[in-house]
């Protein structure tokens, strides 16, 4: 009898072990994250509203005789540049009309004009002196 009871008390001993060894591993839970949000950071309470003050050249003639002549001469007959890129020692410089780009390259030190290119980029073509019938639409 005492064999019966030795082995019931193994099989329920087991029993527990095998139980309690499956129950203690838990399967992982799928976490849900919220979708982000979108936040405004900044949000003006009355629009503004960008007027431009600067008046628009149709024309650029002459501009070939600002060669060896200070940038700021340029800039208070023919305006505001379109594009600028300033380096070290040169800056280049960009105005734009219909058909054409007026490229001006200075020295950086004393804004003298060492440069200025005409470039019809619809016919493509480089030219000396500006011209309004070559450079905008009719």
């Amino acid at each position: 009898m005492n064999l019966v009871k030795l082995s019931k008390y193994f099989i329920f001993i087991s029993f527990l072990i095998i139980a309690t060894g499956c129950e203690t591993t838990d399967v992982e839970e799928k976490v849900i994250k919220p979708e982000p949000v979108p936040k405004i950071i900044y949000t003006p309470e009355v629009e503004e509203t960008v007027e431009e003050s600067d008046e628009i050249v149709e024309h650029f003639k002459g501009v070939e005789l600002f060669l060896n002549k200070s940038l700021n001469d340029l800039i208070l007959k023919y305006g505001k540049v379109d594009f600028s890129k300033i380096e070290s020692v040169y800056e280049f410089h960009r105005y734009n009309t219909d058909n054409c780009r007026i490229f001006i390259q200075n020295r950086s030190v004393d804004k003298t004009i060492i440069n200025i290119t005409i470039y019809n980029y619809k016919k493509n073509l480089f030219i000396e002196t500006y011209s309004k019938d070559l450079c905008t639409d009719i």
